[in-house]
C-alpha cells in the first residue's frame, strides 16, 4: 500500500502531541473487508461529501458577499459579510477533522486555516502584504504562492475584526478590499478543488476508497480507508484536547493564555470545539440512519462496554461545552467559568485516550509509526 502523504497535517499540527496508530497484523474478532467497505461507503455518501459540499457552497457565498462588500462598502454589508464568514467557518469546523485526501494536495489545509502554528504571525503577515501594495502579488497564480498565513479563513477574520477593518475603493482601504477578495476568491476556489477531487478530479477519492488498488491505488484495502477514518476521528479529539483547550487554559489560573485560543478576535472559540465534538460525534453515529465507525465497534463485538461509552462521553463532553458562556479567552481566567473549561478539557483529553486504546483495539489497530509523521 502507498501511504498518503501527511506533510500538511504535520506542519498545520506540529505543535500537536502525537499518537501513533496503525492497522496491526490481526483483524479485529468479527470484522471482515466487507464490513469496512460498507462503513466506508455509508461515511463517504453521508458524511463526507455532503459536508464537502456545504463548505463549497459557503465559500462560493462568502466569496459573492466580499465582492458586493468591496464594491460599495457600508456598515450593513460588512455585517451581512461577517454573517456569511461565520457561516464558512460553521462549515469548516464541521468537515476539518477530515485530514487526507484532497485536503492534503497542495497544501490545502495548511493554506485554507493555518492553524494553531498560525498564531501571532498572522497580523504581520497580513500587515506586511497591505504595506507592499502591489497588485500583481494579489493575481490568482501569485497569491496562491504566498504565504499561507495570507491566504485563508484566519487571514480573512484578522481582516474582518480586527481594530483596523476599514474598506473602500480609494486610498489605503482599497487595499484591505483587495486583499479580502483575493482570500475569498482562494477559498472558493480550494473548497470547489477538494469537492471536485472527491468526486471524480485527478484521484477520484470516493472511488478509490469503494474500489481499493492493493498495487496502484492511493487505498490498498478497504480497512486502509477505515483506517484514513479513525486516523481522522483521532486527530479531531487531539486538536480540541490539545491544541484548543490545553494552551489556552495552562495548569493554573495565572498561566492561562488567552492570547493563544482559535478565532479569538471573532469570539468564536467555543463554538469552534462544540460544532467539531457534533461532527466528531456524527462520524463515529452515522448520519441520516447510515452508518459510522461506532458501527465497526459494535461489530466486532471485542468490547461491549464501549460503544455505550462513547455516546455517553460525546453526551457529557458537549454538555460541558454548551454550557461554558463564551468567549474562552475570557472564561479561563475567570474563577467562576474556569472549571467548567477545566472540566472540559478532562473529558476531551479521555475520550481521546479512550479511542487511542479501547477503540483502535476493537477496530483492529495497534501502535506503531507515529500517525503525524512525514513520508
Amino acid at each position: 500500500m502507498r501511504k498518503p502523504s501527511t506533510s500538511s497535517l504535520r506542519a498545520c499540527l506540529a505543535a500537536v502531541p502525537a499518537v501513533a496508530l496503525w492497522f496491526g497484523s490481526a483483524a479485529a474478532d468479527g470484522l471482515s473487508e466487507q464490513d469496512y467497505a460498507q462503513v466506508n461507503s455509508a461515511i463517504v455518501a453521508q458524511h463526507v461529501l455532503p459536508r464537502y459540499e456545504a463548505l463549497a457552497e459557503a465559500a462560493k457565498a462568502l466569496d459573492a458577499a466580499t465582492e458586493a462588500h468591496c464594491a460599495q462598502p457600508d456598515g450593513d454589508g460588512l455585517e451581512e459579510l461577517r454573517t456569511q464568514y461565520r457561516t464558512t467557518m460553521d462549515a469548516w469546523m464541521g468537515i476539518q477533522h477530515l485530514q487526507f485526501g484532497p485536503i492534503e494536495l497542495f497544501q490545502r489545509g495548511y493554506r485554507l486555516y493555518f492553524w494553531p502554528r498560525g498564531q501571532g504571525r498572522i497580523a504581520d503577515a497580513v500587515e506586511e502584504l497591505l504595506a507592499a501594495r502591489d497588485d500583481s502579488r494579489f493575481a490568482d497564480d501569485a497569491f496562491r504562492k504566498a504565504s499561507v498565513a495570507t491566504q485563508g479563513l484566519p487571514a480573512m477574520e484578522q481582516l474582518l475584526y480586527s481594530e483596523a477593518r476599514v474598506f473602500g475603493v480609494s486610498g489605503e482601504a482599497q487595499w484591505r478590499c483587495r486583499l479580502l477578495t483575493a482570500i475569498s476568491a482562494n477559498v472558493r476556489d480550494m473548497t470547489a478543488e477538494i469537492l471536485a477531487d472527491w468526486q471524480g478530479g485527478r484521484v477520484a477519492f470516493a472511488r478509490s476508497m469503494a474500489e481499493p488498488e492493493p498495487e496502484t491505488g492511493y487505498f490498498g484495502s478497504h480497512k486502509d480507508g477505515t483506517l484514513e477514518l479513525f486516523k481522522s476521528f483521532y486527530t479531531g479529539l487531539q486538536l480540541i484536547a490539545d491544541a484548543r483547550l490545553s494552551p489556552v487554559v495552562g495548569r493554573t489560573i495565572e498561566q492561562a493564555r488567552p492570547r493563544m485560543a482559535e478565532s479569538r478576535l471573532s469570539e468564536r472559540s467555543l463554538r469552534n470545539i462544540v460544532l467539531s465534538l457534533e461532527a466528531l460525534q456524527a462520524l463515529y453515529l452515522g448520519e441520516n440512519d447510515g452508518q459510522g465507525l461506532g458501527t465497526l465497534v459494535v461489530q466486532s463485538g471485542s468490547d461491549e462496554k464501549l460503544d455505550p461509552l462513547m455516546r455517553r462521553a460525546f453526551e457529557k463532553t458537549l454538555e460541558t461545552a454548551r454550557a461554558i458562556a463564551p468567549p474562552l479567552a475570557e472564561a479561563v481566567t475567570d474563577p467562576a467559568r474556569r472549571a467548567q473549561v477545566e472540566t472540559l478539557r478532562t473529558q476531551a483529553t479521555a475520550m481521546k485516550q479512550i479511542v487511542e486504546t479501547r477503540m483502535a483495539t476493537a477496530l483492529g489497530l495497534g501502535v506503531g509509526f507515529n500517525a503525524l509523521d512525514g513520508d
